[in-house]
């Protein structure tokens, strides 16, 4: 398993490639765009050069997007499921423009309007922005926690959502984050458990759609229904399971990505931790 981080972007765009490589990465996620903000200045051509040069020179792969925190793909909120609309689909521009392989986005929430009447509107945005899109950029869909009326803290709902868009299998995957699988009910802090949810995934959804792993330990109790990052080994989940997940047989494959809190202002510590702990 190649493992790498999600790292700043301070600076330019291009500033994030030698983060990472400072950081001992091997592969490199990134906000493309202001995460907190519906407004997103473009992208100037020269620092897309840049970036995409330094990325060849560095072989890091893949290149990864993590979409706003404020997108809803469910929101029954006209105002505000348009806005995401358009974002994921920016978001989709941006990854093509600096040659970035998948895009990441949380699902969102159905704000008390059932999981079921927000399947049409979840299809609707994931199609529309593949729609504009000539290139092979995947959108992967991130598991969550399940706090609230939030979508996709199941493999049953992640399933239910891929099942809608047949014909997108190829440009849709997902993206499974260990916090939120421990925080959803999951057990990934034994091997056992890590075996039966490996194929549980498989059984309902299959382990080709799975693209990227979130590698984040979690600072509260499994089944807490509440997403908070911890770093590796020093969290609920515990340094042992991370040895297991980054070995394990069927997870190859996927792709690493760190999201814990920096320490002294960069991921380089659990980065070398996990490739540490691979055999």
């Amino acid at each position: 398993m190649k493992i790498g981080a999600h790292v700043s972007t301070i600076g330019g765009l291009h500033k994030s490639v030698d983060r990472a490589l400072e950081s001992g990465c091997e592969s490199i996620q990134i906000f493309a765009a202001n995460p907190n903000s519906w407004i997103s200045r473009p992208i100037d051509p020269k620092i897309a050069k840049k970036f995409k040069r330094r990325i060849e020179l560095s072989n890091l792969s893949p290149v990864v997007i993590h979409t706003q925190y404020l997108l809803n793909l469910a929101s029954p909120n006209e105002e505000n499921y348009a806005k995401t609309m358009y974002a994921l689909r920016d978001a989709v521009c941006r990854a093509n423009f600096i040659n970035a392989q998948y895009v990441v986005t949380h699902i969102g929430s159905h704000k008390g309007e059932g999981f079921e009447s927000s399947l049409e509107r979840i299809r609707n945005a994931v199609t529309s922005a593949i729609a504009e899109d000539d290139n092979n950029t995947m959108i992967l869909l991130e598991n969550t926690s399940g706090s609230g009326n939030t979508i996709g803290s199941s493999f049953e709902e992640l399933s239910n959502i891929l099942n809608t868009m047949p014909e997108l299998n190829e440009r849709i995957g997902i993206c499974l984050d260990t916090a939120h699988l421990w925080g959803a009910g999951y057990d990934v802090s034994s091997e056992d458990g890590i075996n039966q949810l490996i194929a549980q995934f498989d059984e309902m959804i299959g382990l080709n759609r799975l693209k990227i792993l979130h590698l984040n330990d979690s600072m509260l109790e499994r089944n807490s229904k509440v997403d908070r990052h911890e770093n590796i080994g020093k969290g609920k989940i515990g340094i042992e399971a991370f040895r297991v997940i980054v070995n394990h047989p069927s997870l190859q494959n996927i792709h690493g990505i760190v999201e814990t809190p920096y320490i002294n202002n960069e991921p380089r510590a659990d980065v070398e931790l996990l490739k540490n702990l691979r055999s």
